[in-house]
């Protein structure tokens, strides 16, 4: 279910990225280049979920690295890390994260033990990580951030 309103000028785009299933754990190119090209619309942690969404880490690692005092930004970089497969920085952002209140809503485990199941990459650990992407897009909407 795409979170964006409508009117909203990212609606299309996004829900271009949430009508896929799931996304590889450590994707090698953006899925749909040129998708959100000039996007500028949003928050810069929704832009980068987008990016992320796309399998975009580039894009999203350079709209959230400048944000270390926003947890919620935080978030997304140790997600940025994670999908890249750097499993020592993404447990270091997991760190500069702390206890972020998405973590309790979305449950499943704690954010070292999601980065230890993708890093194995065990059975549902890619549909795991894209419900947490899409989840934390919904609850980055919702919350307005």
């Amino acid at each position: 279910m795409n979170p964006l309103p409508e009117n909203h000028p990212l609606h299309a785009p996004a829900a271009v990225l949430l009508a896929r299933a799931e996304a590889p754990l450590c994707p090698k190119a953006p899925w749909q280049p040129g998708l959100l090209t000039g996007m500028t619309a949003g928050s810069y942690n929704l832009r980068a979920l987008l990016h992320l969404l796309n399998d975009d880490l580039e894009a999203a690692h350079k709209l959230v690295q400048v944000h270390e005092e926003d947890s919620t930004a935080n978030y997304i970089h140790q997600l940025v890390h994670r999908r890249e497969g750097d499993w020592g920085n993404t447990r270091y952002w997991v760190g500069m994260t702390g206890a972020h209140p998405f973590y309790a809503e979305f449950g499943n485990g704690t954010a070292r033990e999601r980065v230890d199941l993708c890093q194995r990459n065990a059975p549902g650990a890619a549909a795991l990580a894209w419900d947490e992407l899409v989840g934390l897009l919904a609850w980055v909407v919702r919350e307005g951030r």
